[in-house]
Parts: structure tokens; C-alpha cells; sequence
């Protein structure tokens, strides 16, 4: 053996393990605006993926040994660890109550919220938008009374 067994067997799989990892993203599109955090997450996991392919592939056409392949892993396993927040957002528990999350909250929406605090969280956003909605209108229709009311009165001065 010449010492580039690992790096011959990532070089060998081709794009395939960046296939894999890029599939569950097309899922996201489904949540749209709710799982945007965990897509960008995902394309950065799917990056990751193609730098090891790439390095692994650089190491078996080069006929280096395994060592460059563990150096560029440890580099980007660094960079992971910096960006760590936007590439792994996934919570197992509630932000709210701490109740256990199902597989679809984890991964695909952005809020952590298991589904009866979400359904609050929802509710209150709801209410907060009607009685902005009712405070629009009633300011609105104030306005629309006083221009009434000054055209009213410039005629009244025509006279």
C-alpha cells in the first residue's frame, strides 16, 4: 500500500456523496420562508462535502498520502467549527418549553418551536396584526373624514 487508501475511496465514490447531501435540500422548498436558515445550513453542509471529495480527489491524482487528505479535513473541520451556528442550527428540544421536537421541526423549520408553541407563537402574531389592521383602519378613516371635511368648508368659503 502507498498510503492513499482513504483518499482512492473518496476520489472513487465521485459526486456522489455531494448528490446525497444535496437531495434533502430540494425538501426545503416545500417550507419556504420557514426552513430558510436550515436550506443556507444545508448548502453549507453540501459544501463541506465537495471540499473533502475535492481534497481526496487532489490527493489520489497527485499520489500523496493520506496525511494531506487528514490536514485538509482538520481545516475544514476548523471552518466548521467557526461557523458552527449557520451550519448546524438544529435543536433536538423546544427553545420555549423544552418538549422534545419530531424529525421535520429539527430539520426543516427555523423557529425550533414544538407544535403547541408554535400555534401560540402563530396566534399572538395574529392578533398583534388585526389590531394593527383595526388601528390602520380607524387612522385611516379619520384622515378620510377630515379631507371631507376641508373640501366641505372651502366650497362653504366659494359661496
Amino acid at each position: 500500500m502507498n498510503g492513499n487508501t482513504v483518499s482512492v475511496w473518496i476520489a472513487e465514490l465521485k459526486m456522489w456523496p455531494l448528490i446525497v447531501v444535496l437531495i434533502p435540500n430540494l425538501m426545503f422548498r416545500r417550507y419556504g420562508q420557514a426552513a430558510g436558515k436550515k436550506r443556507m445550513s444545508s448548502l453549507f453542509q453540501a459544501i463541506t462535502v465537495f471540499l473533502i471529495t475535492t481534497i481526496a480527489q487532489l490527493v489520489a491524482a497527485r499520489g500523496l498520502t493520506d496525511n494531506y487528505l487528514y490536514i485538509g479535513v482538520a481545516v475544514v473541520a476548523v471552518l466548521l467549527y467557526i461557523f458552527r451556528e449557520r451550519v448546524f442550527p438544529y435543536r433536538l428540544s423546544c427553545a420555549e418549553c423544552d418538549a422534545r421536537l419530531d424529525f421535520k421541526t429539527i430539520y426543516f423549520m427555523d423557529d425550533n418551536l414544538c407544535t403547541d408553541c408554535h400555534s401560540k407563537k402563530f396566534a399572538e402574531k395574529e392578533a398583534a396584526e388585526a389590531a394593527n389592521e383595526v388601528t390602520t383602519e380607524a387612522v385611516g378613516s379619520d384622515e378620510t373624514g377630515s379631507d371631507e371635511t376641508s373640501q366641505i368648508e372651502s366650497e362653504d368659503r366659494d359661496d
